[in-house]
């Protein structure tokens, strides 16, 4: 039930996301909003690694649906995100928003520098979106500028959801 719940809020940001994406241009401003969510999966104790790359594949599969990207890209990313924050078991991560804000920044940065790496050398024709080297940096910073910022957010309402699924099935064990 909580796979499902998460899943569930995963694509609910990517639909609110895609509809302010048609009012508003976002362009390099664009979030990812699922990243704060396998950040969180990847820094939760209770989340056990095949769980957590399993979900981290899903959201990252999402992902990949809707913004159009080669089939895979963020998927590999996400997962690799996941394993990364496991890895480097960042327990700070979860003490306070500020905490939060810079992580959510250093994850964003690193897995568009990744996702930009992975389409220069699968996509030969154009390694850099828009020419020039400070246009790319510009837009990598931008969009985990934007990711981060929204992160305190997102991690409140997984939290919420982790905490109200868990109670549920709690009470229903009880009965």
């Amino acid at each position: 039930m909580r796979n499902l719940a998460f899943v569930l809020l995963g694509f609910l940001l990517l639909v609110q996301q895609a509809a302010v994406g048609v009012m508003v241009p976002l362009d390099e401003w664009a979030p990812n909003l699922l990243l704060p969510i396998v950040i969180y999966l990847g820094v939760a104790h209770d989340v056990h690694i095949v769980r957590g790359v399993s979900l981290a594949f899903v959201l990252g599969y999402l992902l990949d649906s809707f913004c159009g990207s080669p089939m895979g890209l963020q998927t590999f990313v996400m997962v690799a995100t996941f394993l990364v924050a496991r890895g480097a078991g960042l327990n700070l991560f979860m003490r306070g928003p500020l905490f939060q804000i810079a992580l959510t920044f250093v994850f964003g940065v690193l897995a568009g520098g990744s996702i930009l790496a992975l389409r220069a050398i699968f996509e030969p024709p154009a390694p850099f979106p828009t020419g020039s080297v400070t246009d790319t940096v510009v837009a990598l910073t931008a969009g985990a500028a934007i990711t981060a910022l929204l992160s305190p957010a997102i991690f409140l309402v997984v939290r919420r959801l982790d905490a109200l699924v868990t109670r549920r099935r709690e009470e229903a064990a009880a009965t």
